[in-house]
């Protein structure tokens, strides 16, 4: 009986505390203690503790327990787990099942809840039993209730105009008079601005920023190149308009935003035109792919790239021989968008739409001139202030009612503020030349559509391409018809724009 008292266990030790315990001061420390006093007053041998740090994420939690799980599956000579109470273990019923059947595999197997004083193996005497289950059910109960009070903790914040989630690419998470907010990166937040610019204006492509950026020390946290899935979702996101989307709602948030919206609505017409006219990810994009039809076999155009050679690039059925053949089908790519550059002198709005076009522009136009040079006042006032807080720290510090640190301080608050004013003056100054170059294009295009589309960049031109042509047909090297989009056929019924009829179906 002794020989079998003095017999040496082999043990594991499974740490963790609850955020709750770290706010009221419960260390891991303690708890580890407390468990490793156990086991060496109970001749037990700890060969190993699975301890998660009190900084870890939930998911962190899972690997633990999924971790301990394993290593108990191999080393079938270790029997015994020490851990301070139930909910330390688990706090679901499905945890819960697996620690069971580890148990009912031996009758050596032991769980000790050493503050709870409960030892649970499988001879266990059903009192004993029933308060596992017990405090089973309480862990559980309280791991639901802590999952609806931090989704509502995450609500009341967005409710409030702040991000619940991590800081996008640009922005970072930090606490501020207790208040967790979201703030400019000031690493990167001028590096992820300026690829909005680029992409709005028409002229690069997301892998050409993100390889553009890259030069210039835009990362991803693991100091690479930020992946082309995350720089696409990041022009996407409506977060950097100052829009925050949530759990299906929308709410206008408390921090500073990186675009106007209407950038943000100028580049996802950009990006919905490429996805709807099969613009992909490619090295070679040309222009007229996804509106050039074969108007034999009805397969989509599709483009080659000579490198070697004088062989022209051009255009041709994607269905090669398989349902036709290509025999003089190709087209050089200069000559098919010479052929639709030119018949866009076909098309023409009609003066009274014209007229109408050139009111509602003006309007508009004025409307946000009006409003930003508002806003615009309202900076510059600021500004004035800041600069005379600063002029009157200095007259202080001079005659020395201020002391050097505050000077220092209040400077560096000054310095901060008038950065923060001026970039929004610029970002108005932007916006104002945006809606400067969205009218001017918006009256070339209604005066004289051929003029728009021949001077507009290609992402541009693809642009003009999505809204007059939803599909272009070609045989022998020749436009033979076109199926005009939904919105052009409505002004043609309406006889609010005029197209040739060789350029009709």
């Amino acid at each position: 009986m002794n020989e079998e008292n003095n017999k040496i266990k082999k043990a594991i030790i499974l740490g963790r505390v609850s955020s709750k315990e770290q706010q009221e001061g419960f260390s891991l420390d303690s708890q580890i203690k407390l468990l490793r006093e156990y086991a060496s007053n109970r001749n037990m041998k700890t060969v190993k503790e699975f301890v998660l740090p009190e900084t870890a994420s939930k998911s962190g939690d899972r690997k633990l327990f999924k971790e301990m799980v394993e290593f108990l599956g191999k080393k079938g000579n270790v029997k015994i787990i020490l851990v301070e109470k139930v909910d330390r273990l688990t706090r679901n019923y499905k945890d819960a099942v697996l620690m069971n059947d580890w148990l009912n595999e031996d009758l050596e197997r032991e769980i000790h809840f050493v503050k709870q004083n409960l030892i649970i193996h499988k001879n266990a005497k059903s009192h004993e039993k029933f308060q596992w289950d017990i405090y089973i059910a309480i862990a559980h109960q309280y791991s639901n209730n802590l999952s609806e009070e931090t989704k509502k903790g995450l609500q009341e914040k967005f409710n409030q105009g702040y991000w619940p989630g991590w800081a996008p690419l640009g922005y970072l998470n930090k606490e501020i008079d207790e208040k967790k907010t979201t703030i400019p990166d000031p690493e990167k937040w001028h590096l992820v601005r300026k690829a909005f610019k680029m992409y709005s204006t028409g002229n690069y492509s997301v892998v050409k920023i993100v390889e553009e950026l890259y030069k210039e020390g835009l990362t991803s946290k693991t100091g690479k190149k930020v992946p082309y899935s995350i720089m696409t979702d990041t022009l996407r996101n409506s977060f950097y308009a100052g829009l925050m989307k949530w759990n299906g709602q929308e709410k206008m948030g408390q921090y500073q935003p990186m675009i106007a919206l209407e950038e943000h609505r100028q580049i996802l017409t950009i990006m919905d035109s490429h996805n709807q006219h099969a613009c992909r990810r490619r090295k070679h994009n040309f222009l007229l792919r996804g509106f050039v039809f074969c108007d034999i076999c009805g397969q989509r155009y599709t483009a080659e790239k000579h490198r070697i050679g004088k062989n022209p690039d051009y255009y041709h059925c994607s269905a090669k021989t398989v349902k036709h053949s290509n025999r003089n089908q190709n087209i050089e790519t200069t000559q098919l968008e010479k052929q639709v550059e030119e018949e866009f002198k076909n098309i023409q709005f009609c003066q009274e739409f014209i007229d109408m076009t050139i009111g509602k522009v003006k309007k508009v136009y004025q409307e946000k001139r009006n409003g930003i040079d508002s806003q615009k006042r309202i900076l510059l006032n600021k500004k004035i202030k800041l600069e005379e807080k600063r002029r009157i720290a200095e007259e202080k510090l001079i005659a020395g009612t201020l002391t050097d640190d505050d000077f220092i301080r209040i400077r560096g608050r000054v310095k901060e503020g008038l950065n923060l004013v001026q970039e929004e003056i610029d970002e108005l100054d932007n916006q104002h030349d945006i809606d400067v170059d969205t009218t001017r294009e918006t009256l070339i295009l209604s005066k004289d559509v051929y003029t728009a589309y021949k001077e507009a960049p290609d992402e541009i031109k693809r642009l003009y391409l999505s809204f007059f042509w939803d599909k272009i047909w070609v045989k022998d090297k020749k436009i033979v018809r076109t199926k005009p989009t939904e919105l052009i056929d409505v002004l043609l019924k309406e006889k609010q724009i005029i197209i040739s009829p060789n350029w009709l179906p």
